[in-house]
């Protein structure tokens, strides 16, 4: 999987494995090292990781950084990671992490992104904080050192001093994963116990979904998961035009949802309900967890922070450059110095594949280099919601298959929930989790892609049969 920019992840490697009895990294368990383990789940969210610990053993695995306080514990490992990283968020892992899943680590990204002020994204669980498997800014390496000058190691105090956002075990229950991923391995009699165990249980306590078919197995609409996005009865006219009657469907977190359906049947009316430009004239809409139906535009701003929109025609301000129109959400927060925006700047046009575009005006693009371009500006926000306005239409065959990857690709890595808004039955079916498809006003199918395809509706056999004819041609 390619990394996200805004990640670094340290591999902690630097004990000294007293307990083992042999150098913790290169134990094996079912046949490969816990420091292989380790790097295929950092890899598995980020393309950049490194090792803290001695490059005469691990320079050949990874990049290695070396501590700045030596034998002065896991708090040193993690001050002289943050001291080295050009990054704004930093995954910490321990070396032996084994029971602990990608989905997990997406999760806490996540989570770290959705609170900018937070320095420090942790878990309480098993009795206590998990600071070995936790996402910091780099702002915690001024805290951390401080203590480590005074000679004080213990992590957990620091937190009660930093904007720390904690993820209690109820919270981690309900979001599908146990506490036991946790487990330490620092003993080969826990070692030995762990054998055969891990990826049973990472598969359990994740709820990591199935492949079929190469699309990921769909968390139904029964689900106990609370939606995202609801639509409830919704009805919109303009005038004498009904566009939406009385339609209801929802969006769970991390999933994709495509709205399908002819021109002017209400798939776009839709994204500009959920994004407040419109109100419903009957029935309700929420967003991110909130009932917007009666919001004000104050309230509105709020939620525009958690959910962004990618518009047709890109929605680029002409007179400014790529770099500057991916800036404009960053320089708007006032967060960032120009420093840390132009890292960001050019970690998202590098994910969306035009990291050579950054000083050329909009004019100078393809219409397919403007979606990717305002894509990563949609990103720059760090949304929990990305909504996507017939992302391929307008451009060539091979561009519509180059977005369609990025879309998929980012929400993968960036554990992004998505509705898509498309004609396009073949980026559909790469897509969609679920489907909407409009008709007349009515959501006249609601459901998964498969169930769709043999749905007796003639009008959407007529859009399945246009697009066999399509891949024929």
């Amino acid at each position: 999987m390619d990394g996200t920019s805004d990640v670094t992840a340290f591999i902690l490697a630097g004990g000294k494995s007293t307990r083992m009895g042999t150098d913790k990294a290169f134990a094996a368990l079912d046949g490969r090292t816990l420091l292989a383990r380790a790097l295929e789940l950092a890899h598995s969210v980020t393309s950049d990781v490194r090792i803290v610990g001695d490059p005469a053993k691990f320079a050949r695995f990874a990049p290695v950084v070396e501590d700045l306080f030596p034998e002065c514990g896991p708090l040193g490992g993690i001050h002289a990671a943050l001291r080295s990283s050009q990054s704004d968020l930093n995954l910490i892992l321990a070396v032996d992490v084994s029971f602990v899943s990608t989905e997990l680590l997406q999760y806490l990204l996540r989570r770290a992104r959705s609170s900018a002020a937070a320095t420090v994204t942790v878990v309480r669980a098993s009795g206590g904080h998990q600071p070995l498997c936790a996402v910091y800014r780099r702002e915690f390496a001024d805290a951390a050192e401080a203590a480590l000058a005074a000679g004080r190691y213990k992590i957990d105090p620091l937190f009660a001093r930093q904007r720390t956002l904690v993820i209690d075990e109820d919270e981690l229950n309900g979001a599908g994963f146990s506490s036991n991923m946790f487990r330490n391995l620092n003993t080969p009699e826990e070692l030995a116990d762990a054998s055969g165990e891990i990826d049973s249980h990472v598969s359990r306590s994740a709820e990591q979904p199935s492949e079929t078919e190469g699309q990921p197995a769909l968390k139904h609409a029964d689900s106990s998961t609370t939606p995202y996005i609801e639509f409830k009865d919704v009805s919109k006219a303009f005038g004498s035009n009904v566009v939406l009657d009385h339609v209801s469907f929802n969006v769970l977190p991390a999933e994709t949802v495509c709205i399908l359906g002819r021109s002017g049947v209400g798939k776009s009316v839709s994204l500009h309900h959920i994004m407040g430009f419109l109100k419903p004239d009957s029935g309700r809409v929420i967003v991110a967890g909130e009932d917007i139906t009666e919001y004000t535009e104050v309230q509105l701003e709020l939620i525009r922070k958690k959910v962004t929109m990618v518009f047709q025609n890109g929605a680029l301000f002409d007179s400014l450059t790529v770099g500057e129109n991916v800036a404009f959400p960053l320089r708007e927060s006032r967060e960032l110095d120009e420093e840390q925006t132009y890292q960001i700047i050019d970690g998202l046009l590098q994910m969306v594949g035009v990291q050579d575009m950054r000083d050329l005006l909009p004019s100078d693009l393809s219409t397919g280099m403007k979606r990717s371009v305002a894509i990563a500006r949609a990103l720059a926000a760090r949304p929990e919601c990305v909504l996507y306005d017939e992302p391929t239409t307008m451009v060539d065959p091979l561009m519509a298959q180059l977005l369609g990857d990025l879309i998929k690709r980012l929400k993968i890595q960036l554990n992004l929930t998505s509705i898509v808004v498309t004609h396009d039955m073949r980026l559909a079916k790469k897509l969609a989790d679920r489907v909407v498809f409009l008709h007349e006003g009515k959501a006249i199918f609601f459901g998964p892609y498969s169930e769709m395809e043999k749905s007796p509706e003639p009008i959407i056999q007529e859009f399945l049969e246009l697009d066999e004819l399509k891949l024929e041609a």
